[in-house]
C-alpha cells in the first residue's frame, strides 16, 4: 500500500514550466495543444458540410408541399366562396401561377370575360412550376363542373408541378366533380395522401 501512495505522491508532484518560466503542477496545466483544435475544426467542418446538404434538400422539399398547400387551401377557398355567393368562379392555372376570378356579370362560359373580377390584383405565382395548364369552372352549387385543361379517365385534372428530383409528400393537387385533394404522383395520377 505504501508503495501506492508514493507513486501517487510523485506522480502528483511532477511540475512543468509555463509562461514565464513559472513551475506548475501537472493539475494546473490547461488548454489544447493546436493540434488537438486543428482537429476538432476539421471534423466541426465535415459535420457541418454534411448538415448543409440535408438542410438544404429540406428546405426545396418544404417549399414544393408549402406550394401545393396553398393552392389547395385557395381551391377550397374558392369552392366555398362559389357556393355562399350563389356564383360561378374560375381558376386559371398556368405554368407560372394561377388566378382565381368570380364570374361577376353571371356570364357563364369556360373562361372568365372583361366583366368578371379577379381575387388578386397579380396572379400567384409558382416557384416550382405546373404541368399543367387549364381553366376550372367551379359552379355556384360549388361542383366542379368543366375544365378547359387535359383531364384523367375520372373526369378530374391532375395539377402537378416540376419538382426536378425533389421527392415531397405531395406535389400534385387533384380536382375531381365532388373532391379536390393534394396528393403524391406516381406516374399516372396523383394518389390522394
Amino acid at each position: 500500500m505504501s508503495v501506492l501512495m508514493a507513486r501517487s505522491y510523485r506522480l502528483s508532484r511532477i511540475q512543468s514550466y509555463g509562461p514565464g518560466g513559472v513551475a506548475m503542477k501537472r493539475a494546473d496545466m490547461r488548454g489544447v495543444t493546436f493540434m488537438e483544435l486543428m482537429v476538432v475544426i476539421a471534423i466541426s467542418g465535415i459535420l457541418m458540410g454534411i448538415a448543409g446538404f440535408s438542410v438544404q434538400g429540406l428546405r426545396d422539399r418544404y417549399s414544393v408541399e408549402d406550394q401545393v398547400r396553398q393552392m389547395h387551401s385557395d381551391l377550397m377557398s374558392a369552392r366555398v366562396r362559389a357556393f355562399e355567393k350563389n356564383r360561378a368562379y374560375f381558376v386559371t392555372v398556368t405554368n407560372s401561377g394561377y388566378q382565381i376570378t368570380e364570374d361577376t356579370n353571371d356570364s357563364g362560359g369556360t373562361m372568365p370575360d372583361p366583366g368578371d373580377r379577379a381575387l388578386w390584383s397579380e396572379p400567384k405565382q409558382f416557384k416550382f412550376p405546373s404541368q399543367w395548364n387549364g381553366t376550372i369552372v367551379m359552379e355556384a352549387k360549388g361542383l366542379i363542373l368543366r375544365s378547359t385543361g387535359p383531364l384523367l379517365t375520372n373526369a378530374a385534372c391532375a395539377i402537378r408541378f416540376d419538382t426536378a428530383g425533389i421527392k415531397p409528400e405531395f406535389d400534385c393537387i387533384s380536382v375531381g366533380p365532388v373532391l379536390i385533394t393534394a396528393g403524391s404522383w406516381n406516374g399516372m395520377k396523383c394518389v390522394a395522401r
